[in-house]
């Protein structure tokens, strides 16, 4: 097991070829107790985002802790299970095949993760991730990323931190529900444009049906020889 004492570590997994950021630890995190427990190949990467020192546990040092410190083990069970949580969350993004869908959902995920201790769940939420950590946490790419956050930002649903006067990366997240309801109002527009379109085909069709019932039947003899004679 490797605990962290400076610096930051990606947890990384690869599904269908692609690899996709699950988790990001700061310093006093610690990563690959899971192996150590079922005795199982690592099923993620550990990846160093700069210069990161840690400290290693062996089996048998963690083993004596763990019997002399109670406290430790129910820490790292409580770890295990909010990771465990966590990680069934984050896989849900990768289920939505929508940019908005993921981007939104993702933010409600990290709102609640950052939440101050005492602070309601309706309030705003500074959320301290750049962009390019969200595009990878939605498996998208930082274009998309850009689009999506544009629109919250019209909508005013989200802030960038140093327009909020906050002296670090992330942005200023609305309340979950204002997200969802973003999302909702997003579909009834796109819905509506989808009607629209299909009214306008169909109407186009019904025309196109009647003109040519309209035409002499000699009228479209003749078209049909000057179309295959082409």
């Amino acid at each position: 097991m490797y605990v962290i004492q400076s610096g930051v570590v990606e947890i990384r997994r690869k599904f269908y070829n692609r690899e996709f950021l699950l988790a990001v630890l700061q310093p006093g995190g610690f990563f690959g107790e899971m192996a150590l427990v079922t005795r199982q190949p690592r099923s993620a990467s550990a990846v160093a985002r700069d210069d990161t020192r840690v400290l290693v546990l062996k089996e048998s040092t963690l083993n004596g802790m763990l019997k002399e410190r109670p406290d430790i083990s129910a820490r790292i069970i409580q770890t295990m299970a909010r990771r465990m949580s966590m990680t069934n969350r984050q896989m849900e993004l990768f289920l939505f095949n929508h940019a908005d869908k993921r981007l939104v959902h993702c933010l409600c995920f990290l709102a609640e993760e950052y939440l101050p201790p005492g602070q309601v769940a309706s309030g705003a939420v500074y959320v301290p991730v750049p962009l390019s950590e969200l595009a990878d946490r939605c498996a998208m790419t930082r274009a998309q990323a850009v689009d999506v956050i544009e629109r919250l930002a019209e909508a005013g649903l989200i802030i960038p931190a140093s327009a909020a006067e906050i002296d670090g990366p992330g942005y200023v997240v609305a309340d979950s529900s204002a997200l969802i309801d973003f999302l909702k109002a997003q579909q009834s527009a796109l819905k509506r444009n989808q009607q629209r379109r299909r009214a306008a085909l169909m109407e186009q069709f019904k025309s196109n049906q009647a003109n040519n019932a309209a035409k002499p039947a000699s009228g479209q003899e003749a078209e049909l020889d000057s179309w295959l004679s082409k």
